[in-house]
């Protein structure tokens, strides 16, 4: 592979800076408190910023600059609002790449409390990003944070079209922005308050996640704590799954010109959920009928495709309709059906199926994870961009013209997730491409993550909504399963003194989810009590969020992986399932018996399997 796809003095009167970041002093700083005059400063300040990840890795080095070189947009003091307390905003962009990979720029932006308390956040990103956060989160809490935009403008790139034929902006886009806006961040917050952070955390979900684990892969001297949420981790496997999930329900497979052969409708969606439900809304340690599977691998030992069959047939689905669903479980898988390539939709996700996965006249037969899978395919899967997406991508009657290539024909035969590019780097685009290449670029799927959780003992608080009908939660079980093989050699209490992994019953994507459900929290408060206090989480109270607020509200706890939360108070006459009892105190932690994974006789390959 390429040297370019692996793994990349205050002007006048204000400031006089050189910086070092980790490792050395700072240089002529100038000392001076936080004020208005300071902040102004910033913007006529000249950095030079060394990162010393550039020294590392040969071919991350050579995609790295060893200078970092910002140039401050503006700088601004702004006075105190309601909550929020005085801030110093900084903007600015930092360059990347050289002339023989292509050059591109990283827009950043930091917030600098006039009250700081020492410690530095970086925020994570969403989607395929493409703008700067302008969020004060953290900030009355006295955080310096900082946020980028991943190393491209959604204005003038909406989507994924940023990624096309454009190395330098997917290699931002994959892990060098991420990067080098935090080395540039904590620069700007060593000169502005003449020390650096105490304590650096990053605190991301989804495409945050996917940086979060990136960032521990690949950089671990940024961060002294990090929290990854429901992890878009294995970024090449899980556009494959939102490809496979939902391309079940449009395909013509009658050859008649219309498509939607196997679609089903809200109410055989509605009729799944209960039905899944009625098996596993009380089971093992799950002890309430709360309309929520505690445990969906613990559900798939008793909700089998049988049910699946009978369901079929009592709402006279075809056979066609019936396989589909059976496969949005299993997951992508060849035409064999043997070699599967990733895990599907967990079971207690149905409820999201209608706005997420499924075409339906309420989403405009166009579900939710579309707007992400079926362009992902397009820019960012293969080495080679196959062409642009056609004119009304949930169309499945309109056939891909020059220059143009339909989702739909992705082929999960052909393009496997480890499979090489068939013309190397000089192309073109063949359809027997494999997703490799980009692989190396975004995946964060590295389990061997000694550098960061054993020489520089940092700790990685790994959380994951077990009704996430968007990017499945299994894999981030397996995820942290194979650090503690890889990392710890197998020792889970060594392991739990650096990562955990909470799991969150009846959580759809980062937050929301089932009605009614508890699944709201503060992810930062315990990674940084588990950094510098070193109290790591044994459990943490939960209650209803934005998105699952019902009528009186209502407790839970949520655990450290494997444990569950298990309801312990007053029963009998149906009091368990009253929610007045559904308070922290009826709950504790529990060590659930052991369950065979529901996937463990398909094929895993070394070509296939999703790390």
């Amino acid at each position: 592979m390429n040297r370019m796809l692996r793994g990349a003095a205050a002007a006048g009167t204000a400031l006089a800076l050189m910086i070092f970041v980790p490792g050395t002093t700072v240089r002529a700083t100038g000392g001076k408190p936080p004020s208005a005059e300071t902040c102004a400063a910033l913007a006529s300040a000249e950095l030079v910023i060394t990162d010393e990840a550039a020294r590392g890795d040969v071919d991350q080095g050579a995609v790295l600059a060893k200078r970092i070189r910002p140039s401050i947009t503006s700088a601004r003091l702004v006075p105190a609002t309601g909550a929020v307390p005085e801030y110093c905003r900084v903007e600015g962009t930092i360059p990347t790449g050289d002339t023989q990979e292509g050059v591109n720029q990283v827009r950043f932006g930091v917030n600098l409390p006039t009250q700081w308390n020492g410690r530095f956040v970086m925020i994570g990103d969403g989607g395929h990003d493409g703008a700067v956060s302008t969020s004060t989160a953290r900030v009355p809490e006295g955080y310096a944070t900082a946020n980028s935009d991943m190393g491209h403008d959604a204005r003038v790139f909406p989507g994924a079209t940023f990624a096309f034929n454009n190395r330098p902006r997917e290699i931002d886009y994959g892990w060098r922005a991420t990067h080098v806006a935090t080395v540039v961040a904590k620069g700007i917050i060593d000169t502005y308050y003449d020390r650096r952070p105490s304590y650096s955390y990053w605190d991301g979900c989804s495409t945050g996640g996917r940086q979060a684990a990136v960032e521990a892969q690949r950089f671990p001297d940024d961060f002294d704590g990090i929290v990854s949420g429901d992890p878009f981790m294995n970024t090449i496997e899980i556009a494959m799954e939102q490809v496979w999930s939902s391309a079940i329900f449009f395909r013509d497979v009658n050859n008649d010109g219309v498509g939607f052969d196997n679609n089903i409708s809200q109410a055989d969606i509605d009729a799944l959920r209960d039905a899944v439900l009625a098996k596993c809304d009380v089971l093992g340690n799950d002890r309430i009928r709360d309309g929520v599977v505690g445990n969906p691998l613990a559900c798939a030992k008793v909700f089998t495709e049988k049910d699946v069959d009978d369901l079929g047939a009592a709402r006279g689905l075809s056979p066609g309709q019936i396989q589909a669903i059976k496969d949005v479980y299993r997951g992508p898988h060849d035409s064999s059906g043997k070699r599967r390539w990733y895990k599907g939709k967990p079971l207690g996700s149905e409820f999201s199926w209608g706005s997420l996965v499924v075409p339906t006249p309420a989403n405009g037969n166009f579900p939710g994870q579309g707007g992400f899978s079926m362009e992902f395919v397009n820019f960012l899967w293969f080495e080679h961009d196959p062409g642009v997406p056609t004119a009304r991508r949930n169309d499945p009657t309109l056939l891909p013209g020059p220059g143009e290539y339909r989702w739909l024909d992705f082929d999960f035969d052909r393009n496997t997730p480890q499979g090489r590019t068939v013309n190397g780097s000089k192309g073109p685009w063949t359809p027997n491409d494999g997703g490799a290449f980009m692989r190396a670029i975004l995946n964060g799927s590295e389990t061997d993550l000694r550098p960061l959780l054993v020489k520089r003992k940092a700790k990685y608080l790994l959380y994951h909504g077990f009704a996430d009908g968007l990017i499945g939660p299994e894999p981030t079980i397996d995820y942290y399963e194979d650090i503690v093989k890889n990392t710890f050699k197998g020792n889970s209490k060594a392991a739990k003194e650096q990562v955990r992994l909470i799991m969150v019953p009846g959580m759809g994507h980062c937050a929301g989810g089932i009605h009614g459900a508890a699944v709201g929290w503060d992810k930062l408060p315990p990674l940084v009590d588990w950094v510098e206090k070193g109290k790591a989480p044994e459990s943490i109270v939960v209650t209803q969020d934005a998105g699952t607020t019902a009528p009186g509200g209502n407790q839970r706890i949520i655990c450290p992986w494997p444990k569950e939360p298990t309801y312990v108070g007053a029963s009998g006459s149906g009091a368990e399932n009253d929610p007045a009892n559904w308070v922290a105190a009826n709950f504790e932690c529990v060590r659930p018996r052991p369950h065979r994974d529901r996937h463990d006789d398909d094929d895993h390959g070394d070509d296939h399997h999703h790390r």
